[in-house]
């Protein structure tokens, strides 16, 4: 039987219970106070609440089990983690755990610790010496989840209930049913934000400032990690720089990117109103700075790409402890009398017979189930990269360029899934943010591989190699040159998946660090000039030799033998290359001339790319206000998504040149969607 407290006294009766536990040895992974530790915790705590639970065992009762083998699955970082714990009337006895999926050397090497730690010190509140901040938690929680089990006071907890139905090509599966004798706690609020990111932390600012009754849960211990580069409109920032934009420009060029398969009221939502947040975010002492885009033509011939200068950073303010953009948001709710409840794992979306969503039911830092009940719900749950079911089947086009992991693995599309749910429409096509950064040794193909655990992973060793995103010649296994090299950074990858295993070759010259001071990047793609102008480009590829990354060599032709592409068609490639940087103009694909810079100075270099996947910018659809669709078209009453859980924005591509958008949109739907649901949009 649930207990209906509210979000204040869930968050003071977690440090109670807590308390309680700690009496008998059985303190899980307590976050600190801002967390929404568990509600088992505070109904254990409760005498009247803990006379209701028909357990075997309790901590009231002495800290005594029923005997026996328990086990719980939970999502860590980039698979799922599964807890066996056996318990004698009175102790653990064993504990086992099966993370062979985590990080080497990471999660793996704390979950090794942590096992007999448990067992040690007869609880889940352990310290592990590896770095893992996902892992860590999630085997806490499991371990909570099998101790509770052998109390009587919860059911077996498995993450992966839905996901592991053995249909490669069910990546939705069916929302859990989940009775309301299995709810531990039941909380009342006005507003439930899901996802403590850049777009919920945005929207949780707005809702304190306004003093709104509102809860946001984060299903990790910690919030998602802050985006600094904002794309925004009209701000202080560029009217000091006398920087203006060529609105209707923006806007269609937004939506040609998009093959128009997007909202463009969506769009001008965010160019209408990303100045507004960025000056919130200067009354609280914060500093924008505006990055001008060069001068330069960038595109073809005649096809000139439009790079407006929209890419702000935005400084804490001086004095700030905060370490980050989110971290201060979280200390400005603290001051307002509101924390993020953390740990709390979305399970699905809960609705009237009408079809409003009225709260959701989520897992608690102990495997509990919690309902929160509330009168709006703002989904913000970020993209699918991490969760490879839906990748395949919903963005085949990763599988055919990709080499390697940026994402944050435990972006798995929870929210997507749980909106689809409850009746909401997702986009028709996918939308990939991809960098030309997957370095990956000869030999290697793009596409998920098994890690010999039953994870599907990317064959990269390293995340990104920030050299990659530059427009020097790129051929393909053949050879041969396929695509124009200036363009934005999915572009070359989605060229390269037409090619041999969707990888591509990178061929330089020793001019390689003057050739990029050339280029003149914008974005990101900017590293790499700064690299230049401090001397770090040849380092960095010398670096990556002994790895096997990156070849050196006095000849092309040796550079190909190295390589393992055909010396004679990689010769007469370069030798076609250099012909038309010496004409000065790409006859062939229509580069523009002052990016054609010929490969004639030994020693030369070259190594092998794909693409490297940052996350998905696919979603549910959305009006303006933020409010999701349902597959009639109508608005689903109660629900809104923002951020790369939804969609109606992008379709097909990431428009990098552009830069910043993807974040200036999450920040700006963030404070807009609170805004209407308070009536107050703008």
């Amino acid at each position: 039987m649930s207990k209906n407290i509210s979000r204040r006294d869930f968050l003071r009766g977690a440090a109670a219970g807590a308390l309680g536990l700690a009496a008998v040895g059985l303190t899980g992974c307590q976050a600190p106070a801002a967390s929404a530790a568990t509600p088992a915790n505070t109904t254990a705590a409760d005498p009247a609440s803990a006379a209701e639970t028909p357990a075997a065992g309790t901590a009231a009762a002495g800290g005594t089990y029923t005997p026996g083998a328990y086990s719980a699955t939970v999502k860590g970082y980039s698979s799922y983690i599964t807890a066996t714990l056996t318990f004698d009337a009175a102790s653990i006895t064993d504990c086992v755990i099966d993370a062979a999926g985590e990080t080497e050397g990471i999660g793996q090497a704390a979950a090794a610790e942590m096992a007999s730690l448990i067992v040690e010190s007869q609880s889940a509140d352990v310290v592990s010496a590896a770095s893992a901040a996902i892992t860590v938690p999630a085997i806490q929680k499991a371990v909570n989840n099998c101790i509770a089990q052998a109390q009587g006071t919860a059911q077996p907890l498995n993450e992966n209930a839905g996901d592991d139905s053995g249909d490669p090509d069910d990546w939705l599966g069916t929302a859990p049913e989940i009775s309301d004798s299995e709810i531990s706690s039941t909380l009342d609020t006005s507003l439930l934000i899901i996802g403590a990111g850049n777009g919920g932390m945005m929207a949780a600012a707005t809702a304190a400032e306004a003093g709104l009754d509102f809860m946001i849960c984060e299903q990790n211990a910690a919030m998602g990690d802050t985006r600094h580069w904002i794309g925004a409109l009209d701000t202080n920032a560029m009217k000091d720089a006398n920087v203006t934009i060529q609105k209707d420009r923006l806007l269609n060029e937004i939506a040609r990117y998009a093959s128009y398969k997007c909202d463009m009221d969506v769009i001008k939502m965010w160019m209408d109103n990303s100045a507004e947040m960025v000056s919130w975010l200067e009354s609280l002492g914060m500093v924008p700075s505006l990055h001008i885009a060069p001068e330069s033509h960038v595109g073809g011939n005649n096809m000139e790409y439009y790079v407006p200068s929209i890419w702000h950073t935005i400084d804490l303010p001086e004095g700030s402890k905060a370490d980050s953009r989110n971290a201060f948001l979280e200390e400005y709710i603290q001051q307002k009398g509101y924390e993020i409840s953390y740990s709390m794992t979305l399970v699905r979306l809960v609705q009237e017979p009408s079809g409003k969503v009225t709260g959701a039911i989520f897992t608690d830092a102990n495997g509990a189930y919690v309902k929160v009940n509330a009168d709006n719900v703002i989904l913000a749950t970020g993209g699918y990269p991490g969760n490879p079911k839906m990748v395949k089947a919903l963005a085949p086009i990763i599988n055919e360029c990709v080499t390697a992991n940026s994402y944050y693995a435990p972006d798995t599309g929870m929210g997507i899934r749980a909106g689809i749910w409850a009746g909401a429409k997702m986009d028709t096509e996918c939308a990939p943010m991809i960098f030309d950064r997957g370095i990956v040794a000869p030999g290697v193909k793009a596409g998920y591989i098994d890690d010999g655990h039953g994870n599907l992973v990317f064959p990269g060793t390293m995340g990104q190699y920030i050299l990659g995103t530059q427009p020097y010649l790129k051929v393909n296994k053949e050879g041969k040159r396929f695509a124009n090299e200036s363009c934005p950074y999915d572009f070359l990858n989605f060229a390269a998946s037409l090619q041999t295993d969707g990888v591509y070759a990178a061929i330089l010259d020793s001019d390689v660090t003057q050739d990029i001071i050339d280029y003149d990047q914008y974005g990101c793609a900017q590293i790499a000039v700064d690299m230049a102008h401090g001397d770090a480009v040849i380092p960095t590829l010398e670096a990556e030799i002994a790895s096997g990354l990156v070849f050196k060599a006095d000849t092309i032709e040796e550079l190909a033998a190295q390589m393992g592409l055909p010396a004679d068609t990689l010769t007469a490639t370069v030798a076609r290359y250099n012909e038309l940087c010496q004409n000065g103009a790409d006859d062939d694909f229509g580069k523009e001339a002052y990016r054609m810079h010929s490969l004639d100075t030994a020693p030369f270099y070259g190594y092998y790319m794909g693409g490297s996947l940052l996350t998905t910018c696919d979603g549910l659809r959305i009006n303006r206000k933020c409010q999701v669709y349902d597959t009639a078209h109508q608005v689903i009453e109660g629900l809104y998504c923002i951020g790369d859980c939804s969609g109606s924005f992008f379709s097909g591509n990431y428009p990098e040149y552009f830069v910043g958008v993807a974040v200036g949109r999450t920040m700006t739907q963030g404070r807009y969607a609170v805004k209407a649901i308070l009536g107050e949009e703008f």
